[in-house]
């Protein structure tokens, strides 16, 4: 079982977007970091004033030895060095001079001040050295790429032409420097470049990583009130399947309270055109045809019971709307539930008597809530009116009594041995405008005597339930066909007297 948890728990860790996206990042970041390393490696070596410098040098020695190879075959066959066949770059610099430094041979632009320079590094016995050429009036200037002319800045080697270990002249050669790029230059380049990629990898990872999100977005766009039975079933263990999972549950909610709405529109709008049919049909026949007082009474009395009707439609679904909307407001005070029982069935014995039904009472103790009377008494009279009209014609009795569970709770126990509701029934009872029997609905036929309005407006249990629990409480059903059904409802205790013995009893069983 542990191993099952921390299995999980490891699969929960890997295959959140956090931690993928903090390894792909990384990935990128250490690719980026490689490819920043090995370029400023690189550019650092080829750019590196001291490698410029050596690899300046060992070209000026190589093309000294071939140079002092050629005069020095010239000079041994008493030929001019002059012609010799030279092949050097244009910029490149060569001097030959003789045991008295007077010139033999000569390439490149040598102003006298130069080779006067040269004459006098030959004497001091320098070897290598660095000569800046003065620029002439109307020689082109070359300047480098960071703001000094370097094609005037020579690095000249001085090198002796030796024959059979004999100095028969003194070789001078010179190329010209190199502009070198900074270090500050290449460490902004290479920042600079390290920065695009950095924002490149990050822009396809933040698309990647929120490609659900673009899918839920074009979704939520698709989606209107009249089609929400669509779902994005997107089967992600990360935090966008989280959130998929739940914008399919909201859309869920959402189709169900469509649907609910769409319900309950339908039935209001049945409830209140029967009444308002049967309205408009006796009103017609009272105008069209000739009736005794008698027979108007009747049709008034018809009218003003339909009226009634129609107004506890109305009040009851205004009091459920104002309580969806938070508009209703309880007067909270100290109640005494065994007040307000006894005060309820005194209320209905009248009913009770009309219906053939004995209302009784068991234990009745102080029962405290920190409720509002009013509302407390509704629920009441609905409790027992219900069960008492549908308990008519099937059952004889019902039964109220209080009692209480432990020291926090008050227990209303409504019971009857009427005809029982069927499991089926049941989850739905407490739904607006739902009756189990349609057929003991609202019947004008019989709109006197003792069959007056049996079944009622099929609302007074949906205000049961918004009252019970606006108080902390619920409403409990449990119902056997042909043995009665029985409501407890439950609610806070503000306290329990000392004299008063707590009764901790369970649900009750029938008999």
């Amino acid at each position: 079982m542990k191993r099952r948890g921390f299995l999980h728990v490891f699969l929960a860790f890997w295959s959140s977007v956090r931690v993928r996206l903090m390894l792909s990042y990384l990935v990128v970041m250490a690719i980026i970091m490689v490819i920043f390393g090995g370029s400023l490696y690189a550019s650092q070596v080829l750019f590196n004033p001291a490698t410029a410098e050596s690899n300046l040098e060992m070209q000026i020695y190589q093309e000294a030895q071939q140079l002092s190879a050629g005069y020095r075959q010239m000079l041994s066959l008493h030929q001019s060095p002059a012609t010799l066949d030279k092949k050097l770059n244009s910029d490149e610099i060569v001097l030959l001079l003789d045991s008295s430094n007077a010139i033999l041979d000569k390439h490149g632009t040598l102003p006298a001040v130069s080779i006067q320079q040269l004459q006098d590094k030959v004497r001091q016995g320098q070897a290598i050295s660095d000569l800046t050429i003065p620029q002439s009036q109307g020689q082109d200037q070359h300047w480098g790429n960071w703001g000094y002319n370097v094609n005037n800045n020579y690095r000249v080697v001085i090198t002796p032409v030796l024959d059979q270990n004999k100095r028969i002249a003194t070789l001078v050669v010179g190329l010209p420097r190199k502009a070198v790029m900074p270090l500050f230059v290449i460490w902004l380049f290479h920042g600079i470049l390290g920065l695009l990629a950095a924002a490149i990898g990050g822009y396809w990872l933040a698309g990647r990583a929120l490609r659900p999100v673009k899918m839920i977005t074009r979704m939520a766009n698709e989606i209107n009130a009249t089609d929400l039975r669509r779902r994005l079933n997107l089967n992600l263990r990360d935090e966008f399947g989280e959130l998929a999972a739940t914008f399919d549950q909201m859309l869920g909610r959402l189709d169900a309270a469509f649907r609910r709405q769409t319900q309950f529109t339908a039935d209001a709008s049945h409830e209140l055109r029967t009444p308002l049919t049967i309205i408009d049909l006796e009103l017609n026949r009272a105008l069209t045809q000739p009736h005794n007082c008698e027979e108007h009474r009747q049709i008034l009395e018809l009218v003003q019971s339909e009226n009634v009707h129609m107004t506890n439609i109305v009040n009851s679904l205004l009091l459920l709307a104002r309580a969806d909307t938070g508009q209703l407001t309880l007067q909270r005070q100290q109640v005494d539930l065994s007040d307000l029982a006894l005060e309820c069935v005194e209320r209905l014995l009248p009913l009770a008597r009309e219906h053939d039904i004995i209302l009784a009472t068991g234990d009745l103790p102080e029962l405290l809530v920190n409720g509002d009377p009013h509302y407390l008494t509704r629920m009441m009279l609905n409790l027992i009116e219900n069960a008492i009209k549908y308990t008519h014609g099937s059952g004889q009795r019902v039964h109220v009594e209080l009692t209480a569970a432990s020291d926090k709770w008050g227990m209303l126990r409504v019971q009857d041995d009427g005809p029982g509701i069927s499991d089926e029934h049941l989850p739905y009872l407490f739904d607006r405008f739902y009756r189990v029997d349609r057929a003991r609905s609202h019947n004008p036929s019989t709109s006197s005597g003792a069959q007056k309005e049996v079944g009622g407006t099929g609302l007074g249990l949906s205000i049961v339930q918004w009252i019970v629990q606006a108080h902390g409480g619920d409403v409990h059903v449990e119902s056997q066909p042909g043995k009665g059904t029985l409501f407890e409802v439950r609610l806070p205790l503000l306290h329990i007297p000392a004299s008063q013995e707590a009764l901790a009893t369970s649900t009750h069983k029938f008999s």
